[in-house]
């Protein structure tokens, strides 16, 4: 791990940005690009990164559901902060996790005014497109859907999640994504 004081946190907190925002933009899924950028900089197990694969596109590519970007991100913060099976009898720790949970859910929501892919998408096109339609799909695309848009959005996911984090202290890793 790194040492705390050998960073720059402004630094680090544009590195997710970007690694989320690349991420997306090559392999797609939101969710899951929300947990590698957060996974490249921080001790994440890969269950999680597995885990986060069908809540992309509003969950398995619906748009009705939370955007994976959100998902993925409260994926993120559960696995930190969450309770473990060990600690399962402790009712008490389901609450553990939630106000960062709510901030993180707050800043997204104000950002894009809801938490829906459909929302998101109408955020920033003005309507929402059917993934699993062949047709609106294309359009999406052509739209900059995964070239800027979606990207920007799991970038953005990511530092929020960054710096959550580091608040924390959840320890860095030494050896950062090339």
């Amino acid at each position: 791990m790194a040492e705390r004081a050998a960073f720059d946190k402004e630094k680090l907190i544009q590195e997710v940005y970007q690694r989320g925002y690349e991420l997306e933009q090559r392999y797609y899924g939101c969710a899951q690009c929300v947990v590698g950028a957060i996974q490249d900089f921080f001790p994440l197990n890969n269950a999680v990164f597995k885990a986060a694969t069908s809540f992309s596109g509003g969950i398995a590519s619906s748009i009705e559901g939370s955007c994976g970007a959100l998902s993925g991100g409260i994926l993120v913060l559960s696995y930190f902060f969450g309770r473990s099976r060990e600690e399962f009898p402790d009712i008490s720790l389901l609450r553990r996790p939630g106000v960062l949970v709510q901030e993180y859910w707050d800043m997204f929501r104000h950002k894009y005014g809801g938490e829906t892919c459909r929302e998101v998408q109408n955020y920033y096109f003005g309507t929402a497109y059917h993934f699993l339609d062949n047709d609106e799909y294309y359009e999406y695309e052509r739209r900059g859907g995964h070239k800027d848009v979606c990207p920007v959005v799991v970038g953005e996911a990511s530092a929020w999640l960054a710096e959550k984090l580091l608040e924390r202290k959840v320890p860095i890793l030494k050896n950062k994504p090339k």
